[in-house]
């Protein structure tokens, strides 16, 4: 059997933590309750009294005269047990109930602290619950307001005998806008109610575990107040469930309840763990295989320096798959972690259940496309050393695989998350036209990661869309003046898209703070730019501008990174230099993972400090110090998330905010 800690803990609702009864604590409270007592009957037994032993032959005789005073003699101790507490119920000025116990008798300190601490959760977990409850009510009435806009909208369209393509549109929006709204309202309705269900459950246990380590009868009278609380009685929240079941049903989904229930009460796919950890196992076994075949034909085939041409011809191809595979290997590593310290990555990136993959399923993915692109490395590999047959193609038709794994339109391999990403990354590509959400602006921080990658990109349609893999003429991009330029927009490209967001996020919300934020990123593709251009003029004016340039814009990016990203750095929080609230129990786990990032934000001083090389060290240590980049972002994602969690339990947000069409009509419909 479960203990119920760890069921409370699996079922809460993360952002609402700190509202729940604190049975953790209160467990620990009858602990020492019943450490204290096995404590005094260990030092009663250590002295012998003769007394305890001795019968009182006058009242043993009473009783056996008088059978009846026995059940008497029980009774009077089970009630004394009882009416040894009152719970008193109060209205405060504001009109909410206040509970407070009033104990009789000798009781210990642990007991009293037992009690006022059950109180002072009952009184929480009252007020939260009527506060939220209040403010669905609130929703309810807006949501009813716009449902009767919307029926009247509906009504107009369909007596007009001619309606207007733009008036049918608005409609279709206004009515697409009203269905998200009642699905998150009816979400969060859903939560409530658990959140009741759950605390009720948590002072039933509690109380039972102190009768039994006292052998009281406290739960009795407690559990009756308990249990006539406006958490435990009110039926608002189940009266609005249904309310909004009918609603949905008759305007949404033509009257097929079974339609609605699957829109309000989305199921997750099930899936067989079992099959997918063999599989996971399976395609990591083939990897490593397959690598080490790779490995041993490219030292074995090395005769007239015929890998270096191999290397040089077909490496932007495979090192730009490497940084992609690599940057999924960390978000599946950043899912786990997120699971594991309960972060609740799904609602902050408004994830459907459709959409949402677990961290098993994007290593499986990982691990079969590493399977596929090593497979074509050992066949490319094979067929260019052993055959010397023109086998540049190869390279390019794993790459192309891959393009269309991705947009294949066939409802396999993650069609709804791959659908996802596509549209975030359309938002991404089109800024600022679109309104920028955290999904569209974490995947956009992402691609400023991919920078090296992005430029190979550049190169491969250089080298196979101009022709010169038939001749392997692996300089002819390199020394374009078309190219160059190109290698120019390729690079700042990420850099723009989040400073063109920034800019949107300032129109929509003037929040000063996405003006310092496009500064980050408009000093680092200056940077990017001077480093360039000093990569082509190696001249001391250009070294200085890039030493310069970059200095600036990494303490630029150091600082948003651990201040703002992290929100850490804060000296008079609770956790000195860390912030007032943490998910990880080790506060030194914080301070090296700020170290890390350092370290890792400063990998670019090793360009303007390394001797010169060949071509071929030049794209290993390239590729090196990219992967880097990738390893760095995959860390800074699970700090930025975490501070992000915090965030919305600060504010218990544990629904998304749908805007509402008919409040905003100008804007959002037009």
């Amino acid at each position: 059997m479960v203990k119920f800690q760890k069921q409370l803990e699996s079922q809460l609702v993360p952002e609402w933590r700190v509202k729940y009864c604190d049975y953790k604590q209160l467990k620990k409270v009858v602990k020492r309750i019943k450490n204290q007592i096995l404590h005094t009957k260990n030092q009663q037994h250590k002295v012998f009294d003769p007394n305890v032993f001795s019968v009182d032959k006058s009242k043993l005789q009473n009783l056996l005269q008088n059978p009846s005073a026995i059940l008497s003699s029980c009774c009077e101790q089970s009630i004394s047990s009882e009416t040894s507490m009152v719970v008193h119920k109060t209205r405060t000025g504001d009109g909410e109930d206040f509970y407070e116990t009033e104990l009789f008798g000798t009781r210990s300190d642990h007991e009293k602290s037992f009690f006022f601490g059950l109180d002072d959760q009952l009184n929480k977990v009252d007020k939260f619950f009527r506060c939220k409850e209040d403010e669905y009510d609130a929703q309810a009435q807006q949501l009813h307001i716009q449902m009767e806009e919307l029926i009247a909208m509906q009504d107009d369209e369909s007596q007009s005998l001619k309606g207007s393509p733009g008036n049918k549109g608005k409609v279709q929006r206004a009515a697409k806008m009203l269905q998200t709204a009642f699905v998150e309202f009816y979400r969060g309705l859903r939560l409530l109610r658990n959140f009741s269900s759950l605390n009720m459950m948590a002072f039933v246990k509690i109380l039972k575990k102190f009768d039994k380590v006292t052998g009281q009868n406290a739960s009795g009278s407690y559990l009756k107040m308990v249990e006539n609380s406006h958490f435990a009685t009110s039926d608002k929240v189940v009266k609005f469930m249904d309310r909004v079941e009918r609603v949905f049903t008759l305007h949404f989904t033509k009257g097929n309840r079974k339609q609605a229930m699957a829109y309000l009460r989305p199921i997750h796919s099930a899936s067989n763990h079992g099959n997918i950890n063999f599989i996971l196992g399976l395609f990591s076994g083939c990897s490593w295989s397959l690598l080490a075949a790779f490995v041993l034909i490219l030292v074995l085939g090395n005769k007239d320096g015929i890998t270096t041409k191999y290397i040089q011809a077909v490496f932007p191809v495979f090192s730009t798959l490497f940084l992609f595979v690599l940057h999924l290997y960390m978000y599946g590593w950043n899912i786990y972690v997120w699971k594991q310290v309960r972060i609740n990555y799904t609602f902050i990136f408004e994830f459907s259940p459709k959409q949402e993959l677990r961290h098993q399923d994007v290593l499986l993915l990982s691990t079969g496309l590493t399977t596929l692109i090593i497979i074509g490395m050992i066949f490319h590999l094979a067929t260019y050393t052993v055959t010397h047959v023109d086998s540049e193609i190869i390279a390019l038709v794993v790459f192309l695989l891959l393009i269309l794994l991705l947009i294949c339109p066939l409802d396999i391999c993650y069609k709804s998350s791959r659908a996802a990403f596509l549209r975030c990354t359309w938002r991404i590509i089109s800024s600022p036209l679109f309104k920028v959400v955290f999904a569209d602006f974490f995947l956009a921080d992402q691609l400023t990661s991919q920078v090296p990658a992005l430029r190979n990109l550049g190169y491969i349609s250089c080298y196979y869309g101009g022709g010169f893999f038939r001749t392997r003429n692996t300089g002819a991009c390199t020394k374009s003046t078309l190219f160059k330029s190109f290698q120019y927009l390729i690079s700042v490209l990420p850099y723009w898209w989040r400073l063109m967001q920034c800019w949107r996020r300032w129109m929509d919300e003037h929040d000063t703070a996405h003006i310092a934020n496009g500064g980050k990123y408009l000093s680092a593709l200056i940077a990017v730019v001077v480093r360039l251009t000093y990569s082509r003029i190696k001249s001391e004016f250009w070294l200085g501008i890039f030493v310069i340039s970059s200095i600036f814009a990494t303490v630029y990016q150091l600082y948003w990174d651990i201040v703002v990203d992290w929100g850490l750095l804060q000296p008079k929080s609770f956790n000195p230099w860390l912030r007032d609230q943490l998910i990880l129990k080790r506060k030194i786990t914080y301070f090296l993972s700020m170290a890390l990032n350092v370290i890792l934000r400063l990998a670019w001083i090793y360009s303007v400090t390394h001797p010169p090389g060949t071509e071929i060290e030049l794209m290993i240590i390239d590729l090196f110090f990219a992967a880097l980049e990738v390893i760095r972002r995959g860390h800074w994602n699970f700090y930025r998330l975490e501070n992000e969690h915090l965030n919305n339990v600060g504010r218990y947000r544990a629904v998304r905010a749908v805007p509402l069409p008919f409040k905003q009509m100008d804007d959002t419909l037009a």
